[in-house]
């Protein structure tokens, strides 16, 4: 019996050494901080995971994580402290959006997970073992920049009962813009000529747009250099091929179909009210919708319609991911990457992403049972799981920099297109030249 125990403890010892063969040691106590985005049930799911961390793998490599919400507004307090070149203040590890890393690349603290891979040291997942849609979407110029952690996918939110009601097939939801228009007309009610229930809601913003683009054909690209992947994005390119008219001349359907809502009040709770009959929302809010709507009626999530029904590119992934900073301790960076890479481990990925809606970034989670159950039992999260793996991996938001000032200008043109204050035309022209102004301006400061 001695001798089994003792067998069964050096195997242990064994799985943590192939773990984590070199750097931190249990004796040292090194503490990190980590800055992140994530409230509500969310916000619970994150503290949880971090909490695990410490009380497992930090335990046992002394290291601590000191967990910090801040808000939605990482990107910014980096680059506040970028400018101020506050490194003293850096956390070591933060929680950004995908988009924002042209902004991180600028930092000198900035640590590249690519330089880590490189180093080939304290390595528990492996490269190969990240999705390649969520390696693409932190990716410059072929580097790997980030690690990816939280990520979703854009889809049809759709009430199956109303589509029941409405004559519509409810498990034959739309597959294309011009079908979505179709059953817009289907779906609206009104009182005269006040619309008491919409067909679709949704403000197209540059999120939703920007997939739209990137979908068309075997798969498009938003601006110039690959959508800034390749260098820097100086310039719209949906303007010169045509993508961006062809998505205006569908989206116009919608507008003419008269049941459909162009500005987003209170989106989850407004569908759970059963005030229109679609959205087109991320992945992330199927648990939100799932709470609110309850028994009270039978709906489904589809892949996002598609401009053409020919089209193939599929959509872009959506969130967050984990960048890492050096503020001057090789030890901290070393903790940094251990615990980065346990973010994105497989069995970590299966709780946080159950727990939250994500996807996960790891291809070796699915071989988790916890998640093989949830996908049997949860189709709506599966039909988000299908659609990113489906889609082409050059499909991704654009890294356009000044993302905040170009979603202004599409939100705003669309929705005075989605009005009916402004022709197609017109807002088609006014999204190319102010973006491009934008972006002009942006390159012309900072070369």
């Amino acid at each position: 019996m001695k001798m089994k125990k003792l067998m069964s403890l050096a195997m242990v010892g064994a799985m943590c050494i192939t773990m984590f063969p070199t750097g931190v040691s249990a004796k040292e106590n090194v503490k990190i901080e980590y800055w992140h985005t994530m409230s509500g049930v969310n916000g619970e799911a994150m503290d949880q995971v971090v909490k695990d961390f410490n009380e497992t793998v930090g335990k046992e490599k002394g290291i601590t994580v000191e967990s910090v919400y801040q808000g939605d507004d990482v990107s910014e307090k980096l680059k506040t402290l970028a400018q101020a070149n506050d490194t003293k203040n850096f956390p070591n590890v933060g929680q950004v959006v995908c988009s924002c890393i042209p902004s991180a690349l600028g930092y000198e603290q900035l640590v590249k997970v690519d330089d880590m891979y490189e180093k080939g040291e304290n390595i528990s997942v492996p490269k190969e073992d990240i999705d390649e849609h969520a390696v693409r979407a932190v990716s410059y110029k072929d580097e790997m920049i980030a690690m990816p952690f939280n990520v979703s996918s854009i889809l049809l939110y759709y009430n199956k009962t109303m589509f029941e009601e409405a004559g519509l097939d409810p498990e034959n939801p739309p597959a294309t813009i011009a079908e979505m228009a179709e059953a817009c007309k289907k779906l609206v009610q009104k009182d005269g000529d006040e619309i008491t229930r919409y067909g679709l809601n949704v403000a197209v913003r540059r999120y939703q747009l920007v997939n739209w683009i990137g979908g068309q054909g075997e798969y498009n690209f938003f601006g110039d250099n690959e959508g800034g992947r390749a260098g820097m994005m100086s310039k719209l390119t949906c303007g010169e091929d045509g993508t961006l008219d062809k998505f205006l001349t569908e989206w116009e359907k919608v507008i003419q179909s008269g049941g459909y809502k162009e500005i987003e009040d209170n989106i989850n709770e407004e569908f759970a009210m059963q005030l229109f009959g679609m959205a087109i929302m991320s992945s992330a809010r199927i648990g939100k919708i799932n709470s609110l709507v309850g028994e009270n009626f039978e709906w489904g999530t589809a892949p996002l319609p598609k401009v053409d029904a020919n089209d193939k590119g599929g959509t872009a992934i959506g969130g967050s991911c984990l960048a890492m900073f050096d503020k001057g301790d090789e030890k901290e960076v070393e903790a940094s990457w251990i615990f980065t890479q346990y973010l994105a481990s497989p069995e970590v990925q299966a709780k946080f992403d159950i727990a939250t809606g994500y996807l996960p970034v790891n291809t070796k989670t699915y071989e988790e049972e916890s998640m093989k159950t949830y996908l049997e039992e949860n189709p709506d999260y599966k039909v988000a799981v299908d659609q990113m793996v489906a889609s082409n991996v050059n499909v991704q938001e654009p890294f356009d920099i000044i993302n905040w000032e170009i979603d202004e200008v599409i939100k705003n043109n669309m929705a005075e297109f989605g009005a009916g204050n402004q022709d197609k035309d017109t807002t088609l022209y006014n999204i190319v030249e102010q973006c491009n102004e934008k972006l002009a301006a942006y390159v012309r400061a900072n070369g």
